[in-house]
């Protein structure tokens, strides 16, 4: 038989390639982790990784047997922590992790309803990257997030998620800008232009957003609006670009090879443990009436 810590152990070992980034994740000694590997190998006369150089390489069985392992083992940490949240007493602050691709307006919108029925709540948005806020969210803290969905039905660490739907962005800049002359322009002719990108977009999904020969990265929303009035164009979700189209400070571009919005899908995480709180419902709640508005 196996039991739970075997197959941390393996599902670790398989995701780090390497017995000790797998004891360092589990906080557990590296001779620990690779006899409870060797436990599972000799119980069922199977091979799951070969040794090379300081990586442990995944043979085909283990290949065959991550998946099944994953689910097992993120379906009992699950019970575990449900079978030891007792009682809970009212947050006192709570932080929203998000990244920048969540809309100004959902932000907005979910802090007054939360505000509302939760006054002495303190509740902190606070933007982070995808690597720290997964951190953020196993660390014990008071905190749930916001971000980009990965393109999987399995979230890359033990939360709870709602799919929130997607937003949609356009491609944006100022209307002296060479671009804004055309009716419509061609995808080449945005390569030839510098292209202001958010780290976000970036990171997620380079392939697609990148599409400038002359990309410049911008972490912050502000700054990049800001570099957007003097020069270059950027994508942009719409409700961010909204007030300086209304004012005539930007100006939406009309791609030839893009018949529909871009859309970036978005997704609410939260650990298991705070799923109970009534402030956390309400910030649920409020996102997933957001979304059902705003998101397709």
């Amino acid at each position: 038989m196996f039991s739970y810590e075997h197959l941390a152990a393996f599902c670790a070992t398989f995701e780090e390639a390497s017995y000790s980034k797998a004891a360092k994740k589990l906080n557990k000694d590296r001779t620990t982790i690779r006899e409870q590997v060797k436990a599972l190998e000799d119980s069922f006369a199977i091979r799951l990784f070969a040794i090379e150089g300081k990586k442990a390489v995944a043979t085909s069985e283990a290949d065959a047997l991550y998946r099944q392992a994953k689910v097992l083992v993120k379906n009992s940490d699950l019970l575990y922590r449900r079978m030891i949240d007792g009682y809970k007493q009212a947050l006192e602050s709570l932080i929203v992790y998000h990244d920048n691709l969540v809309p100004n307006s959902l932000i907005r919108v979910v802090n007054q309803s939360v505000r509302d029925q939760f006054p002495m709540l303190r509740l902190h948005w606070l933007h982070r990257n995808r690597d720290e806020t997964l951190d953020a969210l196993v660390s014990n803290q008071h905190c749930v997030a916001i971000m980009q969905s990965r393109l999987s039905n399995m979230p890359e660490r033990t939360f709870s998620f709602i799919n929130l739907g997607s937003s949609e962005h356009g491609f944006y800049c100022h209307p002296e800008h060479a671009l804004a002359k055309r009716d419509c322009i061609q995808m080449d002719e945005l390569e030839l232009a510098t292209q202001y990108l958010s780290e976000n977009h970036h990171n997620s999904n380079p392939e697609l957003y990148s599409i400038s020969t002359h990309v410049r990265l911008v972490s912050n929303n502000d700054v990049l609006l800001t570099l957007l009035l003097e020069d270059g164009w950027a994508i942009l979700e719409h409700s961010l670009a909204a007030p300086l189209l209304q004012s005539g400070q930007l100006v939406q571009l009309n791609v030839n090879e893009l018949a529909n919005a871009l859309r970036v899908h978005l997704s609410f995480y939260c650990p298991p443990e705070l799923e109970r709180y009534p402030e956390v419902a309400a910030v649920k709640s409020a996102l997933q009436v957001f979304a059902k508005s705003n998101f397709r």
